[in-house]
């Protein structure tokens, strides 16, 4: 029976060789060979592509980063220059207010019916505690422009 065997196999091998069935066979393994290399092959072309594009749009990521980066430090810095402006505009505000508070006060002996009726009633005044009413008088004077200085300040 392995003789048998033998020379079974050794017909179809003569047989194949023969028509060239072996050797057919062997040629379309190796195309298909070829042919499933040469797709791994693109498909690694591709991938490397694949790679190359998302390193090229990572570093263009990460240059964005860094700008925005940039522009939060530039935008805190401004924001904190508009304060100190804001606080300067404030300031001469304020300052000019008071200038403004200060002449009031200044004029107002000038301008305060109670002042000016006390100054004339002080010129009026010509008997002989005259000494003693003009006393009173500036001295009321002098109340009354400390408690308008007073409530000016406040």
């Amino acid at each position: 029976m392995t003789e048998e065997e033998d020379n079974f196999t050794g017909e179809v091998t003569e047989f194949n060789n023969e028509y060239g069935l072996t050797s057919n066979r062997n040629l379309l393994i190796k195309k298909k060979v070829k042919t499933e290399i040469n797709d791994l092959e693109n498909e690694a072309a591709l991938l490397k592509n694949e790679m190359e594009s998302m390193e090229h749009k990572n570093v263009q990521l990460n240059a964005l980063q860094l700008q925005k980066n940039e522009l939060k430090q530039d935008l805190f810095t401004l924001q904190s220059e508009l304060k100190g402006v804001d606080r300067e505009n404030q300031e001469k505000f304020c300052v000019k207010d008071l200038e403004a508070e200060k002449v009031q006060v200044t004029e107002k002996p000038q301008t305060d019916p109670e002042c000016l009726r006390l100054k004339k009633e002080l010129e009026n005044c010509k008997d002989d505690d005259w000494e003693s009413i003009c006393e009173t008088l500036r001295t009321e004077i002098e109340i009354l422009q400390m408690v308008f200085h007073f409530h000016y300040v406040l």
